[in-house]
């Protein structure tokens, strides 16, 4: 790597390329090694790119297996994310910026604001009063505590408090900034970039009308929404599949319950991911995305690009891109009637189905890693003029 390049230090508790935080984590990798020397601090290793592992908490280790608090996962997410931020906060050189993960950068965002360095914060949800209301209001429908705690809450506001430049994924995410009093001039609105070559085209000459769900079976992803709204799709061809597993008894208890009811539901595991895109979007009539609080969905552009059509909530940071009656749908969240609606229609037209994943895949070839650099390397650059 040339020396004569800024260094910047990126720093987020996830796995490169897995998950929502993983796969975001792989796009910052791409979209900035070519502009800045890159130290790289995750959660595991990766084979195209050095990476300084920081390994789990032993003390998160160790309560994960005491059985009364293994389903404490306020506990669990906010001793890992503190132990990542204070091994990267003890191991970082000094550097032209450090790019940290929400929740999970505060002691080494101030560590590195020490070393001279300017900070960015990147924000994948929407602003935490936002998130944190639908995580308390829909965990409470299943009787389960929120995964971050109001303490961790206080650790993310602090986190924005503090940060020169905080990205975030859409308009709905910066407007959520913008209405709380932030300087637009510190959000920087730069949707994630994707190779559109890897995703499949639908094969659209399947029988069944199949609807998908991709993503964490959790209470303010909607989930429960989208299954009430199929009960009430009376079509012996339709087909509900859920990408995706749950982390609590209540949710699976509720899982079991309605497949019990509704044989045409069905969960899948995400294993391989290119068997887990070729099956499960190039399967899919269209992918809905029921989120009451979401930064992005990527599971829905990632649809789009493989020329699927969506159907996304009001709240759902991939609204932005979704041309209402175009492309797909964008209904209000929590609105079971709506959705309802909306797939009975695609469900009768397999025309407008096409139609509309033709649209879909147009709209998300914008986002293109050339698009993610001219967007965002210049609001880097202006850190350090």
């Amino acid at each position: 790597m040339s020396s004569s390049r800024a260094r910047l230090v990126l720093a987020a508790n996830a796995a490169i390329g897995g998950g929502g935080q993983g796969r975001n984590l792989a796009h910052m990798i791409r979209g900035l090694s070519e502009s800045f020397d890159l130290e790289v601090f995750a959660a595991a290793s990766a084979p195209d790119f050095p990476v300084r592992v920081v390994p789990p908490s032993r003390l998160g280790r160790a309560l994960q297996a005491i059985p009364g608090l293994r389903r404490r996962r306020d506990i669990s997410v906010a001793l890992q994310d503190s132990h990542f931020d204070r091994v990267v906060a003890r191991r970082m050189g000094p550097a032209a910026i450090f790019h940290g993960a929400t929740g999970q950068c505060l002691e080494s965002m101030a560590r590195a604001r020490d070393l001279g360095a300017r900070t960015v914060l990147d924000v994948v949800t929407l602003h935490i009063d936002d998130f944190g209301a639908e995580l308390e209001r829909e965990c409470a429908v299943f009787g389960i505590r929120p995964p971050i705690s109001r303490r961790l809450q206080e650790t993310m506001r602090a986190e924005y408090r503090a940060a020169d430049l905080i990205r975030v994924m859409t308009d709905l995410a910066a407007r959520t900034f913008l209405e709380r009093g932030f300087d637009e001039n510190r959000i920087a609105v730069v949707p994630p970039p994707l190779m559109i070559e890897r995703f499949p085209e639908p094969r659209h000459d399947d029988a069944t009308f199949r609807v998908c769900f991709v993503g964490l079976l959790e209470p303010w992803k909607g989930f429960h929404y989208l299954i009430e709204a199929f009960h009430g799709l009376s079509r012996s061809d339709a087909e509900l599949v859920l990408w995706g597993g749950s982390g609590s008894r209540p949710v699976s208890r509720y899982l079991a319950e309605h497949l019990a009811r509704d044989r045409r539901i069905a969960i899948r595991t995400i294993g391989d991911r290119d068997a887990f895109l070729k099956a499960a979007y190039g399967g899919a009539s269209v992918v809905v995305l029921p989120s009451l609080s979401d930064g992005i969905g990527l599971a829905a552009i990632e649809a789009m690009a493989s020329g699927v059509p969506v159907i996304v909530t009001d709240r759902t940071g991939a609204a932005d891109l979704v041309e209402d009656g175009r492309s797909g749908y964008v209904v209000p969240a929590r609105d079971v009637t709506a959705l309802r609606e909306r797939l009975a229609e695609l469900a009768a037209s397999p025309s407008l189905r096409r139609d509309m994943g033709r649209a879909a895949r147009e709209a998300a070839q914008q986002l293109t890693l050339d698009a993610f650099r001219r967007r965002y390397i210049p609001r880097l650059e202006a850190l350090l003029g």
